[in-house]
């Protein structure tokens, strides 16, 4: 990773001979942040107790507990702190940025600490500040311009072994646009059905989903991201351009379904490893699910998944208008997710 954050991998995990003792992760390109994270949590996969995680909004009292905690069996202790609000605010970051930059200063030397945040957090923010006056490391992923996501994506197939004919990249890059996340959802379908073979643009064509698939497929993560709104908003854009409001339900319906699905294995104390294994998909994918399932609470779930098949009953019915319910649904849903946080 150079210093500035452009990777330089394909997005594939590296690994170093031991994870940072105090790690900084942030950026808005969510894609590399979650594989820098990976990263560092399979470096910690020795531990016999795994990695603790803190997930926001946590509030200051426990962060502060879990980073004085002494081991109990393994000589080191993992503890990933994702999205705190504390590391929100920008440059203002106010009381609640300096007490966790004082947090940190409590942290017991058999603790290895993993801050995450999917926004770019000033090097002036009290926690930066903090982590390198503590000799820890900081890796910033800002979005990259589209000549380096093309440069990305070269070097994400070539990790695959996947190989496209001119033009076939040219296509994927047009309807996934410069989210990493999708290209890469995109490079693995391709990966898996090229077997080896070269892939030409006709193929590529066919197999890769079009711009209107993606945007529907990222509905529901936009929904349960740091701005709740933007996936309200995007749903209300897919409606009002003539997409298929059927086929937005659908994709929702069993999105939930799958989000429930994963609920029920991490409440009987499975892992993002679990997931895959039991629900047969690719690991980011499983890692994406867990953080999504920790988001809302089941019954949250249950009750948008009661609401939509309300709405495709009543739209098929001719009841109900299709995209002032999907808009109810979507911006109600939205702010269920921000109030959950604001608590």
């Amino acid at each position: 990773m150079t210093p500035g954050g452009v990777p330089d991998d394909a997005g594939r995990s590296r690994q170093p001979a031991a994870p940072p003792e105090l790690l900084l992760v942030h950026g808005d390109d969510r894609h590399r942040v979650d594989e820098e994270v990976r990263s560092w949590r399979q470096q910690a996969a020795d531990a016999q107790l795994g990695v603790e995680v803190v997930d926001a909004p946590a509030p200051i009292d426990r962060i502060r507990t879990s980073l004085a905690e002494l081991p109990l069996i393994d000589p080191r202790r993992y503890l990933l702190i994702r999205d705190p609000p504390q590391l929100g605010g920008g440059r203002r970051a106010g009381d609640a940025g300096r007490a966790l930059a004082e947090a940190l200063e409590l942290r017991a030397p058999s603790t290895s600490v993993c801050l995450v945040s999917h926004q770019p957090v000033p090097a002036a923010h009290p926690v930066a500040a903090a982590v390198v006056r503590l000799g820890g490391q900081i890796r910033a992923f800002p979005l990259l311009r589209p000549r380096e996501v093309r440069a990305w994506a070269e070097r994400a197939a070539a990790d695959r072994g996947l190989r496209l004919r001119p033009g076939g990249l040219d296509h994927l890059l047009r309807v996934a646009g410069t989210d990493l996340g999708l290209v890469a959802t995109e490079l693995e379908k391709l990966s898996a059905y090229s077997a080896g073979e070269r892939l030409d643009a006709e193929t590529v064509q066919r197999v890769v989903g079009g711009a209107e698939a993606l945007e529907v497929w990222n509905v529901l993560e936009r929904l349960l991201g740091p701005q709740p709104g933007r996936g309200a908003a995007a749903a209300a854009e897919l409606a009002g351009e003539g997409g298929s409001t059927q086929y937005l339900i659908a994709t929702l319906a069993g999105q939930l379904g799958e989000l429930r699905r994963a609920q029920g294995l991490l409440s009987s104390g499975g892992s993002a490893a679990r997931l895959a294994a039991q629900l047969r998909i690719p690991e980011w994918r499983a890692d994406r699910l867990a953080r999504q399932a920790r988001s809302v609470p089941p019954e949250v779930v249950e009750d948008w998944l009661r609401q939509l098949q309300r709405i495709d009953a009543g739209i098929k019915s001719g009841e109900a208008d299709d995209r002032q319910a999907i808009g109810r649904f979507t911006l109600g849903a939205a702010r269920t997710v921000a109030r959950a946080r604001a608590h």
